[in-house]
């Protein structure tokens, strides 16, 4: 037994003893992260009694832990007091999502109930996407003037440490407030405390405008191996700060949600959603492929007499059309990831094209002579595996040019690669693996039958 149920069985046990002073001191025992984890394995009203149990330091870092359903559920009813208790107690861009996704009359009492400076700070990320670097930044920084001595600031920094938190950098404004510098933290306890920070300033400062996607924050992590990074509004003036866990946040969201949408799926579907909300969001995609397999039953018709007189052939379309497909697949998969990691683009498309079409001649190649040499051991009919291997080989090798060319088109057009790339690929591969056994198997027909 691992140990989280460990703790859901001795939480159990208190609460049927009714213990729930036991049950505070042990969870003041855990993290919070581990505290998530328990309230995701209970029914929704001892979630929401466990909940109330914690202090609202605790809830304000448990309530951002826990899955989007239990945060729902411990939301619904919650008293507006303790909420505002509990958002208070949370860094700006976190009270900021939380308030987010309540109702619009909620939101509002809780802003009103906030200390003005929180609530000035919580509304001013609201104005922001939510999937935007001024949606995702931290307000709480350290950031002191050009001409100031390096020993003011250590002064300045020790005096904000308990509000800000980790200080990873501190960034130098001018009198404006315009962005002119960055020093990290370690340096500044280097220098000689005399020195004016103009002088000691690193003026290749790398930030992001507020409006940034996330997605392309975290390239700019990635590409400069920071671990925190300025955030600044129209006229270079600095706005907030993203750390480095919150891009790993970004990382794993974006992630889930090209994976979801790979499949037809969108992320705000969870696996607690009642049935009909499900169906309200995956049906339109069920449709779609239902019209795309209605298009390759029309390619097996134009067939219909090539079928009537060789019936063998039906056995081995679903083959080559289900090769086709894994293997355009694959090469979707790598080109999506390339597209959204900013590898691959229309400028410099030729190598991967050329790379994947390689790929597919040479899979096209080995498994076609597979199918070949099984169908002759099966069946004994050498023509029929000709037929086999050069349908596969045509397949494969169309499915991995496709699987490249096609996201990247989509992206042309200002569409998302990882939401409709795999219907459209599949359509493809099923009616040129289709066309193309059927369409030899009709030319090859009197060595056939």
């Amino acid at each position: 037994m691992d140990k989280i149920s460990l703790d859901v069985k001795k939480i159990t046990d208190l609460y049927e003893e009714g213990r729930k002073q036991y049950i505070k001191e042990y969870l003041a025992e855990l993290h919070p992260a581990d505290i998530a984890d328990i309230i995701d394995t209970l029914d929704e009203e001892k979630k929401k009694e466990l909940f109330n149990l914690l202090h609202a330091e605790i809830a304000s870092k448990v309530i951002d832990e826990v899955d989007e359903h239990s945060r729902e559920q411990i939301l619904e009813d919650i008293n507006k007091e303790r909420l505002t208790d509990i958002v208070e107690e949370m860094e700006s861009h976190k009270a900021a999502d939380l308030i987010a996704d309540l109702p619009k009359y909620d939101a509002q009492e809780i802003l009103e109930n906030l200390e003005w400076e929180d609530s000035t700070e919580v509304q001013k990320l609201l104005k922001y996407p939510e999937d935007s670097a001024g949606g995702i930044m931290h307000t709480e920084l350290l950031s002191v003037r050009e001409e100031m001595l390096v020993e003011d600031a250590i002064i300045q920094c020790m005096a904000i440490s308990q509000d800000v938190g980790n200080i990873h950098d501190v960034f130098i404004i001018d009198k404006d407030r315009r962005l002119v510098g960055v020093l990290p933290v370690r340096k500044l306890l280097l220098i000689k405390p005399e020195a004016h920070m103009s002088k000691v300033m690193d003026r290749n400062v790398i930030s992001v405008n507020v409006n940034v996607d996330q997605e392309e924050v975290a390239e700019i992590f990635k590409k400069y191996d920071l671990v925190s990074l300025a955030v600044v509004d129209g006229e270079g003036k600095l706005a907030g700060r993203i750390l480095i866990d919150d891009i790993m946040d970004v990382m794993m969201e974006e992630a889930s949600e090209d994976i979801l949408r790979f499949g037809g799926v969108y992320r705000d579907e969870k696996v607690m959603d009642p049935p009909s909300r499900s169906i309200k969001i995956r049906l339109p995609w069920l449709i779609i492929n239902l019209a795309t397999a209605f298009l390759a039953a029309f390619v097996v018709g134009l067939f219909e007499d090539t079928i009537q007189t060789l019936t063998i052939l039906a056995m081995f379309m679903p083959v080559v059309a289900g090769m086709g497909g894994n293997a355009g697949t694959q090469a979707l998969a790598i080109a999506v990831r390339g597209i959204a990691l900013g590898e691959v683009s229309f400028s410099n498309a030729k190598r991967p094209l050329i790379n994947s079409i390689i790929v597919g001649l040479l899979n096209g190649i080995v498994n076609g002579i597979i199918t070949g040499l099984i169908e002759y051991w099966w069946k004994g009919r050498y023509m029929l595996g000709v037929v086999l291997c050069l349908a596969m080989i045509i397949n494969l090798i169309i499915a991995s040019f496709l699987g490249i060319i096609i996201p990247l088109t989509l992206k042309w057009l200002k569409i998302d690669p990882a939401v409709a790339s795999a219907v459209i690929l599949t359509t493809f591969t099923d009616c040129i693996g289709f066309l193309s056994f059927l369409g030899l198997a009709t030319i090859f027909m009197k060595y056939l039958v």
